[in-house]
């Protein structure tokens, strides 16, 4: 079973732990692949930990090993612990939803009147399970996607209608849902990639073309300041691994300290130091002042990085609580359709 709970909301999980314990005591042999360190001490009897293609450890009994020793392992280092939570309090609204509607790929409302804000200085956590609303809440706010009714503000302007290069001058950042599909060019060099929003400014401009050796110096600083592990400044970004394209994307999106941070799934697929990096770049963005609307099926991750949370459900809010102290096993409910929090219709 490959990453078997991708989709799945944590009753559901569950469910299924339950089960392939029962078919393990009746003498089903099972192969349990994930990134998820929880899952694996919690279903396995013994791990296999791989790392860039070859085994590092074979054997190890579950019981008798850790998270943090299964993370060493992964990924050849100590993994540093999460920064401290942030203590200050936000600061003003940087983006608002207000009864924002919109058709999926299929012509089908995805989005039902849904009302949020995302205050600077905050991250805030769209939890979920896959299919409902969330990816097309983030195109709607970056402008990849037409509302059919409602309204997107920034710092207080109407941009519904604005297209998706005035968000971005406008301070918008977007990390996307596939980043090899739609986050970079893949055929295209780091160097290029990386310079992808800022081609037509100065110095990176210059009369008529790109300046190629102020695009390599920007490209290098990028590689080095974020560790991305690339054979060259001219390798296609393609051939990068999960992890460092994630941390390419996100070297390309925060540079010049973007106000609105859209990060949906930044995680999904990379290893645990990967992880680590990215979740410092986001909280890093929030400390520097930046609004951050975290969208994630990982409800650990939500839990771990946001301020508050807000649960979606067949395209609506369903739920929002603070991120402090959240009930997860509530969270997990509202996430499967089976609760609704009082509050789900009310503003954020």
């Amino acid at each position: 079973m490959d990453e078997p709970t991708a989709v799945l909301a944590p009753r559901e999980a569950e469910a299924l732990f339950a089960t392939l314990r029962r078919l393990a005591a009746r003498g089903v042999s099972i192969v349990f692949i994930s990134h998820k360190l929880d899952e694996v001490t919690a279903i396995s009897d013994r791990v296999t930990v791989l790392r860039a293609g070859r085994v590092q450890q074979a054997g190890i009994a579950a019981a008798s090993t850790s998270k943090r020793e299964l993370a060493r392992l992964m990924v050849g280092r100590d993994v540093a612990q999460a920064p401290a939570p942030r203590g200050r309090a936000p600061g003003g609204e940087v983006l608002r939803l207000e009864e924002a509607w919109a058709d999926g790929d299929r012509g089908i409302p995805a989005l039902r009147g849904v009302s949020l804000e995302v205050r600077a200085g905050e991250i805030v956590g769209i939890a979920g399970v896959s299919g409902n609303g969330q990816r097309e809440l983030a195109e709607a706010v970056t402008g990849t996607r037409r509302l059919a009714r409602g309204r997107v503000l920034l710092f207080g302007r109407d941009v519904t209608r604005r297209p998706v290069r005035g968000r971005i001058d406008a301070g918008v950042a977007h990390v996307p849902e596939d980043g090899r599909r739609t986050g970079v060019v893949a055929s295209m060099s780091v160097r290029d990639n990386l310079v992808l929003k800022r081609h037509r400014r100065p110095p990176l401009c210059g009369r008529f073309f790109v300046d190629r050796g102020a695009a390599a110096r920007f490209a290098r600083r990028r590689v080095e300041a974020l560790d991305i592990k690339t054979p060259s400044i001219d390798a296609p970004a393609g051939s990068l691994s999960g992890g460092n394209l994630q941390k390419l994307i996100l070297a390309r999106e925060l540079e010049g300290e973007p106000r609105l941070v859209v990060a949906v799934h930044p995680t999904c697929g990379v290893d645990v130091g990967a992880r680590r990096a990215i979740h410092e770049l986001l909280i890093g963005a929030r400390e520097r002042g930046a609004a951050v609307l975290l969208v994630s099926e990982d409800l650990d991750e939500i839990l771990e990085l946001a301020d508050r949370i807000a649960v979606m459900y067949g395209g609506e809010v369903v739920g929002r609580m603070a991120g402090e102290g959240a009930d997860r096993l509530g969270i997990g409910l509202m996430m499967a359709g089976a609760g609704r929090d009082a509050r789900g219709e009310a503003g954020a």
